[in-house]
């Protein structure tokens, strides 16, 4: 999902020594392992069960799970699925944004993915690909596949604190995950950087002639990276949001409170969906 992830896969595998001391075996999967995680689990019988296996991927809980039920039936111990929920004014540009500057190199406008998007939340069991944060639906999936669920709500400024309190506690280590090396400022066109919604018409038009052979792929990875540098700059410079992320706000709090207002008024995790304390 998009919803920090990133981050906490790149703070966990720059700790991956601290970790394996903490007995927590910390794997990011590759989307092939993703497709035959039965084989993950077999591998990691094979070299030995650790206290903790924390096993992360964007779409993990879009498997079916039927599939993901088999493969977590080979560990000794029940599952647990940690799950990050945003809201949808913020998590559906950030997604644009990053399908934009990342490999899917999107070319359509933000108004035909969230057409797109939209309908694939309101009917996520038709969906055959692509994310959905249509969070009761991804609830019940991850517990179909005989996983306890657990919900950490996003907030910027402590997801990751968040969630390093919750391995820290569910593996016993406090103390050791006291000493996890911080994560760098990203550079270049890391994952964990994002561009601004004023540059959205300028990145289509590179990636629609990249996609065409007229520019390079490392020649657009050099002027997404300057487009980058340019969008750190924006912000900085600008007070409240910009005109990309306000002009859908009111509908799509409106669409997260159709989606997911009775989701969160049943866990009671913050106010609403769309203005988390």
């Amino acid at each position: 999902m998009k919803t920090g992830s990133t981050a906490f896969q790149e703070l966990l595998g720059a700790n991956h020594a601290l970790l394996e001391q903490s007995g927590i075996r910390f794997r990011h999967l590759r989307r092939q392992e993703l497709d035959d995680l039965e084989a993950v689990m077999e591998e990691e019988e094979g070299t030995g069960w650790p206290s903790v296996l924390l096993l992360s991927h964007e779409c993990l809980c879009r498997l079916d799970p039927q599939r993901l039920e088999g493969a977590l039936g080979l560990v000794p111990v029940s599952a647990e699925a940690v799950l990050v929920a945003r809201p949808l004014r913020e998590v559906y540009p950030s997604l644009y944004l990053q399908n934009l500057k990342g490999h899917v190199m999107r070319t359509s406008s933000y108004e035909e993915f969230l057409q797109e998007q939209i309908e694939r939340d309101r009917r996520p069991e038709h969906a055959e690909r692509g994310q959905v944060f249509r969070y009761a639906f991804l609830d019940e999936q991850m517990q179909a596949a005989g996983c306890a669920v657990h919900w950490v709500s996003y907030r910027r400024s402590s997801l990751l604190d968040d969630l390093v309190a919750w391995l820290a506690h569910h593996a016993n280590a406090t103390e050791a995950l006291r000493g996890l090396k911080p994560l760098p400022t990203p550079t270049g066109v890391s994952p964990r950087r994002s561009l601004d919604g004023t540059v959205v018409e300028v990145v289509r038009l590179l990636n629609d002639r990249c996609r065409a052979g007229t520019v390079s792929l490392a020649d657009r990875n050099n002027l997404l990276e300057a487009l980058l540098d340019s969008s750190d700059r924006i912000r900085s410079q600008r007070h409240g949001l910009d005109s990309f992320r306000d002009i859908h706000r009111a509908r799509l709090d409106a669409l997260d409170d159709e989606l997911n207002g009775d989701f969160w008024r049943q866990r009671a995790m913050h106010l609403s969906p769309w203005d988390p304390q």
